[in-house]
């Protein structure tokens, strides 16, 4: 009987220092997890990909994937051409497919850019369409805080703006955003970005009384 309580203590007693052992243990290996949780979230939050990747596969702002251009930047002056696949073009609105030489927009789309470096100048913007729209009105548009006029030149035939050289977002890592809003669908041909150091454009075409200077910043 005797032996039997002797037993019974030093099991008593070994499983009394492995408990502090095993506290410690299970503790650590809380910290461990914790830490790896937090960099993972972390990792999520602030991927290490490139722009055009984060445009495309995390936010859906853009319509193709071209890792050709990481940080999906434009040299001015520049002319695109719609029907190719140009990683600028904003998802929402741009079709997906061209047809005769032309991409349709419709409602809300645009671009996504970055520059080298800072315009020194305004920017003149420019829509071609595939054939001209005697009836079309100027189109609003919404350039980073920026909010201006499309206007239709050419006898409709293109769309013209300029956007302000101190509206453009001044870091090379950040991206330019032109969203035009459209209430009829427009059949793009190129969209031109070129530096201008003129401050007004002329009347458009057959659209009334409109303020000429379209560089004005609300």
């Amino acid at each position: 009987m005797a032996a039997d309580v002797s037993s019974t203590v030093t099991l008593s007693l070994q499983q009394q220092q492995k408990q502090p052992v095993l506290r410690v243990l299970l503790i650590a290996l809380l910290v461990v997890l914790s830490g790896y949780y937090i960099w993972v979230l972390y990792k999520a939050i602030t991927p290490n990909v490139s722009l055009a990747y984060k445009a495309y596969y995390i936010k859906n702002q853009t319509l193709y994937w071209q890792p050709k251009q990481p940080n999906l930047t434009l040299k001015l002056p520049i002319k695109l051409k719609i029907t190719d696949n140009v990683p600028n073009l904003s998802r929402a609105g741009w079709s997906f497919d061209t047809s005769n030489n032309m991409r349709e927009l419709t409602q809300q789309g645009g671009l996504y850019f970055t520059l080298p470096t800072a315009p020194a100048a305004n920017i003149k913007i420019t829509f071609t369409l595939a054939k001209a729209q005697q009836q079309i009105k100027p189109l609003s548009f919404t350039f980073n805080h920026h909010q201006g006029t499309l206007l239709p030149q050419a006898q409709g035939k293109t769309l013209v703006a300029q956007l302000p050289k101190q509206q453009f977002l001044s870091a090379s890592q950040q991206l330019q955003t032109f969203i035009l809003t459209t209430p009829t669908p427009l059949q793009v041909t190129t969209i031109s970005l070129t530096p201008t150091n003129v401050d007004t454009l002329p009347m458009p075409h057959n659209t009334g009384h409109l303020n000429q200077n379209t560089g004005n910043v609300k």
